[in-house]
């Protein structure tokens, strides 16, 4: 996961929506596979242009799908987020009103939703996990880095959606699957 991050160029990817397709691209793949297991990461780039576009409806940048197996048992986990080039504290009050709303619209797809913010430091980048609810309940949020996320966060199970309508409906860029799902998940207020 580090190597995925620390090999992207901020300079050749220097737009928010550019840089998350390609680390979004460089996460894909299977980070550990031996005897005792597999970690296996599928990565979807939301589409955002065109009549329709996904992240309109459903607030999301992109998804992240972990599939984990040890012997017999595999479990199937997904996130949703939204991609912020930038620190909260870098955006204005009308950027992060408009990221409220999406992690809104997420809610209403996940339980979970969550936010990549894309810190920039120098020449370097370095992206972190945040929870969107916590964001939009204008509370603390922990940021942790991408890497750190996956082992604290998604190996553990302690975050992601295993919903198999859900995994299954993030792994397209154009999410029409989760209009189905989002009809089957109540309401929740923010």
């Amino acid at each position: 996961m580090q190597r995925a991050v620390d090999g992207l160029s901020s300079s050749r990817f220097a737009q928010e929506p550019a840089y998350t397709a390609a680390l979004l691209a460089r996460l894909e793949g299977t980070p550990y596979n031996d005897e005792d297991g597999s970690v296996v990461i599928t990565a979807t780039n939301v589409n955002s242009v065109g009549p329709g576009a996904a992240e309109r409806w459903s607030g999301a940048d992109f998804a992240i799908t972990a599939t984990i197996t040890k012997g017999d048992l595999s479990i199937r986990k997904a996130i949703l987020g939204q991609a912020k080039l930038g620190s909260l504290s870098e955006l204005s009050v009308r950027e992060r009103e408009r990221m409220v709303g999406q992690i809104v619209d997420m809610r209403q797809l996940t339980q979970s939703p969550k936010v990549l913010l894309i810190h920039e430091t120098g020449v370097r980048r370095a992206p972190v996990i945040a929870s969107g609810m916590m964001i939009a309940r204008s509370q603390d949020t922990q940021e942790l880095s991408l890497p750190d996320y996956f082992v604290r966060r998604i190996l553990t199970t302690l975050d992601g959606d295993t919903r198999p309508g859900f995994v299954d409906g993030v792994e397209e860029s154009s999410l029409q699957q989760l209009r189905v799902v989002a009809s089957t998940v109540a309401t929740v207020q923010v």
